[in-house]
């Protein structure tokens, strides 16, 4: 969350004609030699750009394929965000998974209560 505030201030900034203030960075703020291990580890724990837009944009067609019904499924698991972009990655998986078991539930006219899918109000 702090880092899309600094973005969203430095992006504001730079429309009004102020000028961000860099640093250089040295050696010194670069850590340690990182083992093979711990890069693959890095790796697999981080979704890739390209398959975390691949999410986002089956969900986002989803919901416009079905309308309001998927939405409050959508808005449920973003409760507090604002909007999918800030779900972690598991979190995302897991919505789109949702989404297309509400999916089927619409075709066959399975209620998203009685699958599951809508938790209760309040928490």
């Amino acid at each position: 969350m702090d880092k899309l505030a600094e973005l969203i201030a430095l992006r504001a900034q730079r429309k009004l004609g102020v000028k961000p203030k860099l640093a250089a960075v040295g050696s010194a703020a670069r850590p340690d030699k990182i083992s093979a291990a711990q890069m693959l580890a890095e790796a697999q724990t981080k979704m890739d750009v390209m398959v975390r837009e691949s999410h986002c944009r089956m969900i986002r067609h989803l919901v416009r394929r079905w309308g309001g019904q998927m939405q409050v499924v959508v808005d449920q698991a973003c409760f507090g965000l604002a909007g999918i972009e800030q779900l972690p990655d598991e979190d995302l998986i897991q919505l789109h998974q949702d989404l297309e078991r509400a999916q089927d539930c619409i075709r066959d006219g399975v209620s998203f209560e009685d699958a599951g899918l809508l938790r209760s109000r309040y928490g």
